[in-house]
């Protein structure tokens, strides 16, 4: 994300200190019991925000994003929401998010939203 931030923003500003993490609504993500990446969601009473959707640099192409990424949007269904999220203009993850079903709803000049609709039968 780093490298995606510089390129919107500029100049990198990490924050060295513990008390600037929070990690309220994030979820590990393991594979074979070892941490390959995090996923952040925010339940909203007419939505679920995906804030974030890590996985290491060396597990992605496998999958598994696509798979965390539909349980959480069919979690949302389950609940008759839709799942949203953002990515930041400088990220091509949108052509994974349109690929995993999700639509184009806004774009700004830092960020692009996407939703995908609860699927109705």
């Amino acid at each position: 994300m780093r490298s995606y931030a510089e390129a919107l923003w500029g100049d990198w500003n990490q924050s060295d200190t513990v008390e600037s993490l929070d990690v309220a609504g994030h979820e590990v993500i393991e594979l074979n019991g070892k941490a390959v990446g995090c996923i952040a969601a925010i339940w909203h009473e007419d939505h679920i925000f995906i804030e974030k959707l890590y996985i290491a640099p060396a597990y992605q192409s496998r999958g598994i994003g696509t798979y965390v990424l539909n349980t959480k949007s069919h979690q949302a269904a389950q609940h008759g929401l839709p799942t949203k999220l953002s990515v930041l203009n400088t990220n091509p993850a949108d052509r994974f998010y349109e690929r995993a079903g999700f639509a184009l709803e806004a774009e700004t000049l830092e960020r692009r939203r996407f939703s995908k609709a609860v699927l109705t039968s």
